[in-house]
């Protein structure tokens, strides 16, 4: 099996479940911000001149737009669901947000030339394959003015916590790379797309993020791709004490 094709596959399937489920995000999934997260968004807020301009990457339904317009600016969310980005207008209309954007586009599609103040891209890039990763982040770069802000999550990896998936990815004759989970995605998201997303009976919370491709890089690797990119790191920290490998990176655009 080709792998660029595969991956191709992989995020369309994405693309579709994320319309699919879109009817259901502010009923079943929204107002979830963490205190974590919320205290790196402050973070970002504070150090990012008002009023200013902010990309929301891979925004979904918006659920932290309203925190940023709030601040005082103008934001821009983007991502290549139609059916999230409906779930986000309807959420924020326009005529109570003028400030507020939204444009169908992938992390793949960027090319903002010093657009931003800040950029955030938040419980997203555990999509990312991570063949797309160097240019995903080059993209971010670009897209920031000097010295600009970026504020990303990172669902990474610890040892050897994904072996077994690996391994029965590899024996089912799909071209995987360590940390890629998907050996048990197209009989999930074959059950989930045929349910209504709404349906409180339907796919446990663990079950369903088994509907969807997952990349999950040491933070070796992603300190890597940052420095690559041309960021510094400025703070990060752990999600919390039951999700170790999930990590909240903030990092600046070098001058």
């Amino acid at each position: 099996m080709d792998r660029s094709e595969w991956l191709k596959k992989m995020r369309s399937m994405a693309e579709m479940l994320y319309d699919h489920g879109s009817a259901a995000y502010w009923v079943k999934y929204g107002y979830d911000m963490t205190p974590i997260h919320r205290k790196f968004m402050e973070k970002l807020l504070s150090q990012v001149k008002t009023p200013g301009t902010i990309l929301d990457a891979a925004c979904g339904a918006g659920l932290y737009d309203g925190m940023l317009v709030e601040a005082g600016h103008t934001v821009l969310g983007i991502d290549q669901s139609t059916g999230m980005l409906n779930q986000a207008r309807e959420h924020y209309p326009k005529a109570q947000f003028p400030n507020l954007h939204y444009l169908k586009m992938g992390l793949q599609n960027m090319n903002f030339q010093e657009a931003f103040d800040g950029v955030i891209c938040m419980d997203a890039m555990e999509h990312i394959c991570p063949e797309d990763w160097p240019g995903i982040l080059a993209g971010f770069h670009k897209a920031l003015k000097p010295g600009g802000l970026l504020y990303v999550t990172v669902d990474a990896m610890l040892a050897d916590e994904y072996r077994e998936s690996y391994e029965r990815a590899k024996s089912m004759g799909l071209p995987v790379v360590y940390g890629e989970q998907v050996d048990d995605l197209e009989a999930a998201y074959n059950i989930y797309m045929q349910q209504d997303p709404r349906d409180p009976n339907g796919l446990s919370g663990e079950r369903l993020d088994h509907t969807v491709y997952h990349f999950h890089p040491t933070m070796e690797q992603v300190h890597a791709w940052y420095a690559q990119a041309g960021f510094m790191i400025e703070e990060e920290a752990k999600g919390n004490e039951y999700l170790e490998e999930y990590m909240h990176v903030m990092a600046s655009k070098k001058v």
